[in-house]
């Protein structure tokens, strides 16, 4: 099913939608099943308390901003086995949008992997 992976070295103070036309454009970012299962895991070289991250379906906040798992190493895709995954379902149509913002003044990489599959 349509994946992406996605790498970024982020910036003091950075936020990243790396889901977003001005990023990578994933093409899946809009649900194209009647109903869809997301799965989306996030990891940082970061230190604890530095990189947070939320998820959205429109308005409707699905992940709830927190801290982002940490322990991860630069170009390495978090797995389900070290990195807690966030699943949740969509309609047709619904825009997910992931939002990571570094709140530190450090410079860590965050990696992304992401998932649909019809539900």
């Amino acid at each position: 099913m349509p994946d992406i992976l996605a790498r970024q070295a982020l910036t003091a103070n950075q936020k990243f939608r790396p889901f977003a036309e001005s990023q990578r454009n994933w093409r899946f970012r809009r649900c194209p099943y009647p109903r869809g299962l997301y799965t989306i895991l996030v990891r940082t070289t970061g230190a604890a308390g530095n990189v947070f991250h939320s998820v959205l379906i429109g308005t409707t906040e699905v992940v709830q901003r927190g801290e982002t798992q940490v322990g991860g190493t630069d170009g390495i895709s978090p797995v389900p086995q070290t990195t807690p995954a966030h699943q949740f379902y969509a309609s047709a149509g619904d825009e997910i949008d992931l939002l990571i913002e570094e709140t530190a003044g450090a410079t860590p990489s965050v990696m992304v992997w992401a998932n649909v599959e019809p539900a």
